[in-house]
């Protein structure tokens, strides 16, 4: 007589390979989105950092981002999610400013810095 599996035994070594799967693709999801929250955090430090020399070269903060370009920066960093975008803001004289990016880890969190004399 010949040893084979029978059809319950490989439904159920497929059904517990296909939870593994599932649950190590959730996993890997939630890690990718850690790591772009990472990187809009040190992007936005890197800017914060730029608008700190750029009002002590200057005693007041740039009207927009551009204005930091080449000088304080190479080029601003961009948002790792394209339909997204880092929002600044000040009102002139610009002696403060806000900057924002959207966080995907924490549903609706924006990671900011808001900067007053």
């Amino acid at each position: 007589m010949k040893k084979a599996f029978t059809l319950i035994e490989l439904l159920v070594a497929l059904s517990i390979m296909a939870l593994i799967m599932g649950l190590s693709l959730t996993a890997f999801d939630s890690t990718k989105k850690s790591a772009r929250d990472g990187r809009r955090k040190a992007d936005i430090e890197s800017i914060r950092s730029a608008l700190e020399i750029y009002r002590s070269d200057n005693s007041v903060y740039p009207a927009n981002l551009n204005l930091l370009t080449p000088s304080y920066v190479t080029t601003i960093p961009t948002d790792p999610v394209a339909t997204q975008s880092y929002v600044y803001s000040c009102t002139p004289p610009c002696y403060s400013y806000t900057l924002c990016a959207t966080l995907e880890q924490v549903s609706g969190a924006c990671g900011y810095v808001t900067r007053n004399p």
